[in-house]
């Protein structure tokens, strides 16, 4: 019997060892706080790794030493700090702010850019070297320098499509979208059977709301390249929102009848099936299109949507966990749609919790609050009320619509 009696107590003491820890991690979190506000970093550093050695799944003082190392210009460790604190807590906003400040840091190898700059320096009067540049700069996502270099091309060399077209598609990109119109409108007029610059131009028309002008620019797309399949997803894109839904479907098909690799296209037809309310063909496609891109977010989303409508509510849970957990944990939806469905369960602190990360993430992306934020106790009757929108039913913004 002394020997149970042992057990219970060696138990008794473990039990009481974990909210000990956890009070001397925040004590040490709370001190490297204050450090940092009297501007001693060093001193903080220290007390957030105590923090961190006492309870190692405390984001918020990863997230304190990752914000050293960035301000020490310790990059490689700041990014394991951050990816740390989005690890244990996916909604972690400041976490994924930080982290993509600190990859902005990064950027590209040294090497890569000076043999970019080296070339333009050995050949000032080259454009294709301010394209390099450009291109460079693109796949950064530095589409402001890159449209600086495209424009130094295009001075040197004022009438060449392809220029014009690399232009174009950084304006496009940044959503000036009557600049993308007018570069892609000069490169036609230059060389009439430039494909990619016929279609793009039917999205920066199409984006400003000139259906009409966009279908021309569609047709002459298909006029000079009948097999591309992208120009269908687009004429799909409008008959749904017209919510010419057989339209559409057709449309989709020859887009897929043309390259059956096209996601968008599968993705945009697993929409029109889910509008029919075929939810088992939706649910295919969708899948189909997640087999062959995991990180195909809105495809997941639309995948929880319909088993959040079919009233399979664990599978819908299911899949919101994961777009939350693992696939994009900065995406809005999921988190008001698994709100609702906290909501019905009666959990309603886990859908006040949801709604909060919503709101957040939706500043954050916006920089305004959501229209109205609700008091815990009006959650239920709001989410109760509240159906999930498939994604993209009615927007194309979703859809890759820029040519490679």
């Amino acid at each position: 019997m002394e020997k149970y009696k042992k057990a219970w107590i060696l138990i008794f003491l473990a039990v009481l060892s974990v909210p000990v820890a956890c009070e001397r991690a925040k004590n040490h979190l709370d001190i490297a706080q204050g450090l940092m506000n009297e501007e001693k970093p060093d001193d903080a550093f220290n007390e957030y790794t105590k923090a961190i050695n006492v309870n190692v799944n405390l984001a918020e003082a990863y997230y304190g030493r990752g914000c050293i190392n960035l301000s020490r210009e310790k990059l490689e460790e700041a990014v394991s700090d951050f990816r740390k604190a989005i690890d244990i807590k996916p909604s972690y906003i400041d976490a994924h702010k930080k982290l993509a400040e600190t990859f902005a840091k990064i950027g590209a190898p040294d090497d890569e850019f000076q043999k970019r700059f080296k070339a333009i320096e050995k050949d000032p009067d080259n454009p294709l070297n301010y394209v390099e540049l450009g291109v460079f700069y693109h796949k950064l996502l530095k589409e402001i320098d890159a449209i600086d270099q495209y424009k130094k091309a295009l001075e040197l060399d004022p009438k060449n499509p392809f220029i014009m077209f690399n232009l174009g598609v950084g304006f496009l990109d940044m959503g000036m979208y009557e600049d993308a119109e007018k570069m892609f409108s000069e490169a036609t007029g230059i060389n009439p059977a430039y494909d990619n610059a016929h279609y793009n131009r039917a999205i920066a028309l199409h984006k400003q709301g000139k259906v009409d002008e966009a279908i021309k620019s569609l047709n002459k797309t298909l006029e000079v390249n009948p097999k591309y399949s992208n120009a269908y997803v687009v004429f799909g894109l409008i008959s749904l929102t017209e919510k010419k839904l057989e339209e559409a479907l057709a449309h989709y098909n020859k887009a897929l009848e043309i390259n059956q690799d096209n996601l968008d296209a599968r993705y945009q037809r697993a929409i029109v099936f889910g509008l029919q309310k075929r939810y088992d063909d939706a649910l295919t496609e969708n899948m189909a299109v997640l087999a062959k891109n995991p990180k195909y977010t809105n495809a997941a989303y639309n995948i929880a949507v319909i088993y959040h409508r079919m009233d399979r509510l664990d599978k819908a849970m299911e899949w919101y966990d994961k777009i939350t957990k693992k696939i994009d944990p900065l995406y809005e939806d999921a988190y008001y749609n698994r709100a609702q469905l906290y909501s019905l369960k009666g959990d309603h602190s886990k859908a006040y919790s949801d709604y909060i990360s919503y709101s957040y993430i939706t500043k954050w992306r916006t920089g305004k609050d959501p229209a109205v934020v609700y008091k815990q106790d009006e959650i239920k009757e709001m989410f109760q009320q509240a159906i999930p929108t498939l994604k993209g039913q009615t927007t194309d913004q979703e859809i890759e619509l820029k040519s490679k």
